[in-house]
This record gives C-alpha cells, sequence and structure tokens, in this order.
C-alpha cells in the first residue's frame, strides 16, 4: 500500500447521484505521488461501478479508492436483499460493461460479500512497484 494516501470507506447515495459524487470523491482522493495517470480511467470505471450499485443493489453504498503505488483499487460495495441474490448483467442494456472495465483495467470483478456484493476493478497508475531485495544469501534464478 502507499503510504501518501490513506484509504478509507466513503458512502454514496442510492440515488442517481451517487456516480457524479464517487467521481467527486476520486478526484478529490487521488494519490498525488502515483495516481495521476490513472485519474481518467478511474473516473470512467467509478461511474460504471457507482451506476451498478444504484440500479442493482440496495443501501448502503461505500466507495473504496486504495493506492497501491503500481496499481489504483477502486471498491463499490452494496447490500442486495433476496435469495438467491438477482445476478448483475455483463454487457446487456443497462448492466455491467465489462468490455469497458477491462480495457480500462488490469483487472475487475464481482464478489459477494455477506450481505451483497462488492464490484472492483484495479487500474495501472504508470509507477514502478517497490523493488523487493531478496535476503542475503538467497539466489534467483537457475542454479549454476
Amino acid at each position: 500500500m502507499c503510504s501518501t494516501t490513506a484509504s478509507g470507506v466513503f458512502e454514496l447515495p442510492h440515488t442517481m447521484e451517487a456516480p457524479a459524487r464517487a467521481r467527486t470523491h476520486v478526484e478529490s482522493h487521488l494519490c498525488p505521488e502515483h495516481g495521476r495517470d490513472a485519474g481518467t480511467a478511474a473516473l470512467l470505471a467509478v461511474t460504471e461501478l457507482a451506476t451498478c450499485a444504484v440500479l442493482y443493489g440496495k443501501p448502503p453504498i461505500g466507495l473504496k479508492v486504495e493506492c497501491g503505488v503500481s496499481q489504483l483499487r477502486i471498491a463499490v460495495v452494496h447490500r442486495t436483499e433476496g435469495a438467491p441474490v438477482a445476478e448483475i448483467p455483463i454487457d446487456e442494456a443497462g448492466g455491467l460493461r465489462s468490455a469497458m472495465l477491462a480495457k480500462l483495467s488490469r483487472s475487475w470483478g464481482v464478489d459477494r460479500t455477506p450481505d451483497g456484493r462488492q464490484l472492483w476493478c484495479c487500474l495501472p497508475t504508470g509507477a514502478m512497484p517497490a523493488r523487493v531485495v531478496p535476503p542475503t544469501g538467497t539466489r534467483r534464478g537457475p542454479a549454476m
């Protein structure tokens, strides 16, 4: 995790204002050190995730943005009701546009939580990951 930017959960309204508020939150909490190259993609992705949470979820809706130096992780969580939980249509009219998320991100997904669902994606920031130096005495690569 990045030591420059703190992460936390920001509550979004269960209205069509959620995507705009999510964009505002991402813009104001984007890591100044690592996140600038992911900014435009982050705004598109968070709009998609927040819209799906409003259309297919129940309140409360939470947004979490985490800087992992080389990637920015955006997650939107929401409650669901009913058994079985209605699935979010993927790539259908009004559903989650996976092709867009796949082009913007390194990875994305929809995970079940104990009381709902988490929609997430990981966007490249353009920053190089921290170099891991192996402990003294260890070898990497083929043995000679």
